[in-house]
């Protein structure tokens, strides 16, 4: 048998500082962020607006030059915001934005450069009015392939693969 003789410390301590780093400056950004989130490299997470959801034991993977955005550009008061279930895996470049309602349910999979949008975010011949919104809506067991793009108004059901 082969001894492994990596420093086994340094990695644990490093995992250590990289929860630090998410409870302590990302999780005051969010509404909910559950039990045993990782976070890989946390400080190239963005996130922007109220109301955002993390369920339990969710794993997202940031780098820097690919990073993980989470923002709300709402106009009204009363919207739901972002909600990530629970077991959910987000891979790096994934880029959320919400206006009223995006909802990924249990064990969903985001793989790199996803985009999912609820919005317009402005009209196509009056650039400064708002655009129209509909609720964008994954549920559970969803896995969504590299670079795709989910527009506003989509529900994709169970134990689909969108690619």
């Amino acid at each position: 048998m082969i001894r492994d003789h990596r420093p086994y410390y340094l990695k644990k301590a490093y995992l250590g500082f990289e929860n630090f780093y998410a409870n302590w400056f990302l999780r005051p950004q969010l509404e909910h962020l559950g039990t045993e989130l990782t976070i890989f490299q946390p400080w190239n997470a963005v996130i922007f607006g109220s109301p955002i959801r993390i369920g339990d034991y969710a794993n997202i993977i940031c780098s820097a030059d690919h990073k993980v955005r989470l923002s709300i550009w709402a106009e009204k008061k009363d919207i739901s915001g972002i909600t990530i279930g629970n077991y959910c895996l987000i891979c790096p470049g994934v880029r959320i934005s919400s206006a009223d309602e995006i909802r990924i349910g249990d064990s969903c999979m985001l793989a790199a450069g996803v985009y999912i949008t609820d919005a317009d975010w402005h009209d196509i011949y009056d650039r400064t009015a708002a655009g129209s919104t509909a609720p964008v809506i994954l549920e559970d067991n969803v896995w969504i392939g590299d670079r795709a793009t989910v527009c506003k108004g989509v529900t994709i059901g169970k134990n689909s693969i969108v690619g």
